[in-house]
């Protein structure tokens, strides 16, 4: 007989609070999750003691999605331009998609504004992580200042993100991967 194997009780907390969150916001209520999640308050508070335990492992969880999300667009064999104007394929895609409602870490910052707050940390960290990431992809196109460059391929990400969102409208992804490919020309070297 073959058994499936159970899932782990706090990875699933982990990935419902995190669709929730997407969805509704970091100010949904314990009691909220909870019964949306169907899980006891004694089994969340073993697993996370607190609210603010849960949004950073929530955080963590889709950080990881999201550069799984970004380098499905990217193919190995592809040429490094071909690689990073690839980035802009995958949020295309993201945009496209129903449940699509920004950027999580943008929106965790701005419903949890204190710079205090714990999350402030993650979201600081997987914004570094994704420049350091977009960095070594743009280094191997020989641009002659490849963190400059990842810097701009990162926010032309980020502003088609929020275009994305507020237009509903994800041709936002061609306009910026349009204007990525002439960062990398205009800074290809020599």
């Amino acid at each position: 007989m073959n058994r499936r194997p159970r899932p782990n009780k706090r990875d699933m907390i982990v990935e419902e609070a995190s669709r929730l969150f997407y969805q509704r916001g970091t100010g949904l209520g314990v009691d909220t999750l909870i019964d949306e999640i169907g899980v006891a308050k004694m089994t969340l508070y073993k697993h996370f003691p607190t609210k603010d335990d849960l949004i950073l492992a929530c955080l963590r969880f889709v950080d990881a999605r999201y550069r799984d999300r970004l380098r499905s667009g990217l193919a190995d064999d592809d040429p490094a331009t071909e690689r990073v104007l690839g980035i802009f394929d995958s949020l295309r895609d993201w945009f496209a998609t129903p449940s699509f409602r920004g950027c999580a870490f943008v929106n965790a910052t701005v419903e949890l504004a204190d710079p205090q707050h714990p999350a402030h940390q993650a979201v600081l960290e997987h914004k570094t992580s994704t420049r350091e990431w977009v960095a070594e992809l743009v280094t191997e196109c020989g641009v002659a200042d490849p963190q400059f460059v990842a810097r701009q391929i990162v926010q032309l990400m980020e502003g088609a993100i929020t275009t994305a969102m507020l237009e509903q409208d994800p041709t936002a992804a061609d306009v910026a991967r349009a204007s990525a490919a002439q960062v990398l020309a205009a800074n290809a070297a020599g």
